[in-house]
């Protein structure tokens, strides 16, 4: 017998509980029925058209995901919009959707401490975050061996970065490193404050970028996807590790997608 969506929910807010979840942040189920049985999870990092399309070829019962299909409550179903046509197809062909958001982020063994572990960081410990319980968004560590900022952010674009941005000094030395997958550049005081030299993150804006820098702060910008990309793993592990451990077999398919920006060469 295979699992339920309820089930599976379960083994993912066991790794990542909804109460790790920002205030303004929807986990959990957002669409589809929590008794329907599983079969085929396709998982992926944003519900996109992609991601819709592969769980609906691989007749998939569930799509599971890092970012929201929604975060704003719904007033309509507009079937003429993007949205309300990913809406449509998932209910049509019985796809539920779940998401494992801002908790799982937070959440230890979560995206921002596998970041912090592919960039090769030890001692790591997360960032204080004076505004919730629990470990906070982001991730401090050391570098075994101290580098210039320019070689580490090198180093970063390791991740499958098309490129990286930075801000500081192209020379001064690093060794002090702190982390948050996503959109996490309002988190430097805190790094700075917790001894880092550099943050990486990505999604950093211009007057972000101008205040770390006036601050002596570094700042590699990596994007969005690609500081997340190890949501997806997570949670393919979360279903693998329950799937096995009851001995009912559901089948993980993973959709690997790339930024949606491409960097242009002069």
């Amino acid at each position: 017998m295979s699992l339920t969506v309820s089930e599976i929910a379960r083994a993912v807010e066991s790794v990542a509980p909804l109460s790790l979840a920002e205030p303004w942040d929807r986990p959990g189920l957002q669409l589809g029925d929590p008794r329907a049985r599983v079969r085929t999870v396709l998982v992926a990092l944003d519900p996109s058209p992609a991601a819709v399309a592969a769980a609906l070829s691989q007749r998939a019962e569930l799509l599971l995901t890092h970012h929201p299909l929604f975060l704003e409550p719904l007033a309509r179903i507009d079937l003429s919009t993007p949205l309300g046509r990913k809406i449509r197809d998932l209910l049509t062909a019985g796809v539920a959707v779940y998401c494992a958001h801002t908790n799982l982020d937070r959440a230890l063994g979560g995206v921002n401490d596998r970041l912090a572990a592919k960039l090769g960081l030890v001692e790591v410990e997360p960032l204080p975050d004076s505004g919730k319980d629990g470990p906070g968004l982001g991730r401090v560590g050391r570098l075994p061996d101290p580098v210039p900022l320019a070689e580490f952010a090198r180093e970063a674009t390791g991740l499958s970065a098309p490129t990286a941005r930075v801000v500081g000094d192209p020379l001064r030395r690093v060794e002090r490193v702190a982390v948050c997958g996503g959109s996490g550049a309002s988190l430097w005081p805190s790094a700075q404050e917790a001894g880092a030299q550099v943050l990486v993150t990505g999604d950093v804006r211009h007057h972000a970028a101008l205040d770390a820098r006036e601050a002596g702060m570094a700042l590699v910008d990596v994007g969005h996807a690609v500081g997340e990309r190890c949501a997806v793993e997570a949670l393919a592990e979360a279903v693998q590790a329950v799937s096995q451990g009851d001995q009912r077999g559901v089948k993980v398919v993973v959709l690997e997608e790339d930024e949606p920006w491409s960097p242009v060469r002069t």
